[in-house]
């Protein structure tokens, strides 16, 4: 054999191994292409405090996931969006995320205006939705297959509240402020009754607006009326002007809001008014869940600040997706939608799974409480 042959052979061998190995490096996911999981928060405006905090616990998510091999050979990536707290904005953003076929899942929304809309959107494309922070109860009403979420519902947060006020702190007058959205009316609705259930009387009702500024009107109603409490349904923004009008004009009534206000930017906003201020929310203190050291400082080493709650339903919203992809065995919106109504997970919230309707078996609810300048757990 001449030295022209023995070349000829060596440069095939050569070549057919180094095709094996590219073709290897494909299945470990070097030049596949990543699994993709959306994300549809408000990053701007308003509420993008909120939509920061769930993006991170996405991003978080994600990073852990891929640290530990991804998935199916291929890496996860988080394709973010930005609904702006806009329900056109949202669903305008549901559309562009259903017609790509790469999109897998999406987390989000924020919150009930911004995710009604989109989720029936999804649902009609059969795309998996998870909602870190959506507590309406008519989210999961409508027999969307492929929508979900972490958090507890409406139904058990507005009675949690009146049976707090009723049993631990012992009040049963109460005045009521909602600003209007279907959000409030929802939680203001399943308060109300079981607070009058239990015995208490509500001496009034007062409705706001999100987007207003002066509160002087409603507020001198409830002071002539003399409530040994307000309950606020609404958001931070609003809630942490009320509480700061509130203390100018001497109102003794302690302040107990809803998830919407329990947010460091509310403390930030009303300042020293806001000590006092109570709320409930979903999920539990971090502090007293088993994962929840450990996440508190991964989060701090990311992103140089504490988690909040939305990072924590926003991660666990994201893992639910990432585990259910891992179960279907192949990145196909079908198996996905089929592998989350049997899906079993261990996020931080703990073990979690959802029954036919999409919502999750982790009804956690707390009561919060602020001092000293931060929200503290009280139960």
């Amino acid at each position: 054999m001449n030295n022209r042959m023995l070349i000829l052979i060596f440069s095939l061998l050569f070549i057919v191994t180094l095709s094996l190995f590219i073709s290897g490096c494909s299945q470990i996911g070097i030049t596949n292409p990543a699994l993709k999981i959306a994300i549809a928060v408000p990053l701007s405006g308003e509420f993008s405090q909120i939509g920061e905090e769930e993006r991170n616990g996405a991003l978080l998510a994600i990073e852990d996931a891929n640290a530990d091999g991804g998935a199916l050979g291929r890496k996860f990536e988080l394709v973010q969006m930005d609904d702006k707290g806009d329900p056109v904005e949202s669903a305008v953003i549901a559309q562009k995320i259903s017609a790509d076929p790469s999109i897998l899942g999406v987390v989000g929304g924020a919150n009930a205006g911004d995710t009604m809309l989109s989720a029936q959107i999804y649902a009609k494309n059969n795309l998996v939705m998870v909602t870190p922070s959506t507590t309406s109860t008519e989210l999961t009403s409508k027999g969307y297959y492929s929508v979900f979420r972490v958090c507890a519902s409406d139904a058990s947060e507005g009675p949690y509240a009146a049976n707090f006020i009723v049993s631990n702190l012992k009040f049963k007058r109460a005045a009521i402020i909602e600003d209007n959205s279907a959000y409030a009316k929802e939680l203001t609705g399943s308060f109300k009754s079981e607070f009058m259930k239990l015995g208490g009387t509500i001496l009034a009702e007062e409705k706001i607006s999100q987007g207003d500024k002066d509160f002087k009107a409603p507020l001198e109603k409830i002071k002539v009326l003399n409530p040994e409490v307000v309950y606020f349904a609404g958001m931070y923004p609003e809630c942490a002007q009320i509480v700061k009008e509130a203390k100018e004009m001497e109102i003794k009534s302690i302040f107990f809001g809803v998830n919407g206000i329990k947010d460091t930017e509310f403390i930030k906003v009303a300042g020293i008014a806001s000590e006092g201020t109570m709320a409930t929310s979903v999920g539990f203190s971090l502090n007293k869940l088993p994962k929840g050291s450990d996440f508190i400082q991964r989060y701090r080493n990311a992103f140089k600040k504490d988690p909040t709650d939305y990072s924590v339903f926003a991660y666990d919203a994201t893992l639910s997706i990432i585990d259910a992809i891992k179960l279907s065995g192949k990145p196909d919106r079908a198996n996905l939608a089929n592998a989350m109504h049997n899906l079993k997970f261990d996020g931080i919230l703990g073990s979690t799974s959802f029954d036919k309707e999409g919502n999750t078996s982790n009804n956690l609810v707390n009561v919060y409480v602020v001092k000293n300048g931060s929200w503290k757990s009280v139960n």
